[in-house]
């Protein structure tokens, strides 16, 4: 199940469970980045304290966006970006309380209300965020146009 399969304010919990598990993904993976390439933590305690400090809250603010925007819409009894909005200032105080600092919770607050408002104008208005394009392969580049605006 996506996210946006079923219409705003139903099916909450499945929701949550599908943000909390691509949060919990992306977690792990700068989780992982962040003990090879950065901290470099030395055993196993560590190690996973350090997993715990990026991945917790990335499932958390997942959850934390899914609750409040399906939260809003049924109190709301609207299904406009104003839940979103209130969805992502939420995720991102998550942020803010996780590192224990206010200078990082309002900005990732912003941003991500702003992502998410994004986000829910364009389901709302058909249109992509990030379009799909096709990508031309191969080493003779002479016979590929690559200009933005094609001219056929």
């Amino acid at each position: 199940m996506g996210y946006s399969d079923a219409p705003d304010g139903q099916e909450c919990f499945e929701k949550i469970w599908t943000v909390s598990k691509a949060g919990g993904f992306i977690g792990v993976m700068l989780s992982t980045y962040d003990t090879l390439m950065y901290t470099k933590p030395q055993g196993y305690v560590p190690t996973i304290a350090t997993y715990l400090k990026s991945t917790v809250p990335m499932v958390v603010a997942g959850a934390t966006f899914a609750a409040v925007t399906c939260a809003a819409c049924n109190i709301r009894k609207k299904d406009d970006k104003i839940n979103y909005l209130l969805g992502g200032a939420s995720a991102g105080s998550i942020f803010g309380v996780a590192t224990r600092s206010v200078k990082v919770g309002v900005p990732v607050a912003f941003f991500l209300s702003l992502a998410a408002a994004v986000y829910k104008d364009s389901l709302q208005n058909g249109w992509e965020p990030f379009p799909y394009r096709e990508h031309k392969r191969g080493f003779n580049h002479t016979y590929f146009d690559f200009t933005l605006g094609s001219q056929k």
